[in-house]
């Protein structure tokens, strides 16, 4: 199965889908989201905390949380199912709880009120076959009703902490990645050391900078290659790469395929 591709900081996101592998970089956005762990096992890294979700148990993250998934288990034994809940009231989630946060985002889903579970799977299934807007909607609101009197729910903290530091970055560069960027380039945007946020990555966000950057541009490369008649060498100066030898080799690395290859195997996907 080909990755779903990464997304990057939206103000407006409503999205769902099961795969058998999921692997995003530390990342945020403006809509809640919701992750169910059917079959396998899913190391999840929620306001940098880590966290590893077994089969059975489902995650919460409301927006502005800056969270990354990793796949424990192989793909052939592996099913998980995620929910992008949308932004604003009208999805159910009440503004208020946007600058909020869940103090413990993991449980096992039995536990909860059975609607939410019934709620889930519904629009799974309602956004799959493209269903009416506004039955999505409703059918997220009554899900939010039922799982917000079961969370404790906390405020986020203000003020110049490292986690608002790092939220800072993971915006700025899902905004800025096709333009060129260093480590050097970013001290001098953020005025911190550059030592300082190269720990950041290595440390806090368990990612190098450089395979961060090239992570954002390949599944944007995907995107492009999906949606687009672009030619290749167009689509790796629109993704920040220098050259369309750096563009296969860097999508080679993550995809264990070149461009063209990836471009061929969604078409053969399509006439399946």
């Amino acid at each position: 199965m080909l990755q779903t591709p990464f997304y990057e900081h939206r103000t407006e996101l409503l999205d769902g889908f099961s795969t058998d592998q999921l692997q995003y970089p530390p990342h945020l956005h403006l809509s809640p989201e919701l992750v169910y762990v059917e079959r396998g096992k899913l190391n999840a890294q929620i306001n940098l905390k880590e966290y590893c979700i077994h089969a059975g148990e489902f995650a919460v993250i409301f927006p502005n949380t800056i969270h990354a998934y990793h796949s424990l288990s192989p793909a052939e034994s592996t099913k998980i199912d995620l929910l992008i809940c949308g932004h604003g009231s009208e999805c159910g989630f009440p503004e208020r709880l946007i600058s909020a946060a869940v103090r413990s985002p993991v449980f096992a889903l039995p536990s909860l009120h059975p609607d939410v579970a019934y709620m889930f799977h519904s629009l799974l299934k309602e956004l799959h076959n493209a269903s009416d807007m506004q039955l999505i909607k409703a059918y997220f609101r009554i899900l939010w009703t039922r799982l917000l009197p079961e969370l404790e729910i906390t405020a986020v903290p203000g003020g110049l902490t490292e986690t608002n530091l790092v939220a800072d970055l993971i915006i700025y560069i899902s905004e800025h990645f096709y333009d060129p960027l260093s480590l050097a380039f970013l001290s001098k945007e953020f005025g911190v050391c550059k030592f300082y946020l190269s720990r950041i990555f290595n440390q806090v966000l368990h990612i190098g900078f450089h395979e961060y950057v090239n992570r954002l541009r390949v599944d944007h490369a995907k995107r492009l290659l999906s949606d687009s008649k672009n030619g290749i060498l167009e689509i790796a100066m629109l993704c920040g790469f220098q050259s369309q030898q750096t563009f296969n080799r860097v999508f080679k690395g993550f995809c264990g395929m070149s461009p063209r290859e990836y471009r061929k195997d969604l078409l053969n996907e399509s006439i399946k």
